[in-house]
């Protein structure tokens, strides 16, 4: 995040490491991109970044799936964006 972009592209930034070390990349995230700036996240676990989550878009073989706000969605379905997540693309 060193740069004042417009939009950053961030694929799977917690994946493989530690859990403190996925919060500590995740404040980083949150406290360093300027707020006129878009995050986007590419990642499976979602249960870690979901507290930081605006809106989400659900991709599965190259289409959409779900997409909108976290709130809402949550609200509307009565379910976290993690169980959600696990329900579209269990195995």
């Amino acid at each position: 995040m060193s740069r004042e972009a417009r939009l950053y592209v961030l694929d799977e930034p917690i994946g493989g490491v530690d859990p403190a070390a996925r919060d500590y990349i995740l404040n980083t995230i949150i406290n360093n991109y300027p707020p006129t700036s878009t995050v986007l996240i590419s990642t499976h676990l979602i249960s870690d970044i979901e507290p930081i989550l605006d809106e989400i878009i659900f991709l599965k073989d190259g289409k959409v799936v779900r997409q909108g706000n976290v709130d809402d969605i949550r609200y509307e379905s009565g379910e976290s964006i993690d169980q959600l997540f696990r329900q579209e693309f269990k195995a």
